[in-house]
């Protein structure tokens, strides 16, 4: 990946490249694993901004899951 992009630009370019993989798995007709499927959209949407450990801790207290076991959900998003 090219040096001195933003978050923001980084973000941009990634959900480029997973509308581009999602649309040729479509055509081939490959389904995708969704890993934000069951996550509440607020908190998918607060790790993939970069907040992480907040995605994390918002995860936790509203599954009653473990800080390690939200940190491992996260990550997979």
């Amino acid at each position: 990946m090219p040096e001195g992009l933003t978050d923001a630009q980084i973000v941009e370019r990634l959900q480029r490249l997973e509308r581009n993989v999602q649309a040729i798995a479509e055509q081939v007709g490959v389904e995708l694993e969704n890993p934000g499927a069951g996550v509440d959209e607020d908190i998918v949407s607060r790790a993939r901004s970069g907040d992480r450990m907040g995605a994390a801790k918002l995860y936790s207290e509203r599954t009653g899951a473990s800080f390690v076991e939200a940190q491992g959900v996260v990550n997979d998003l």
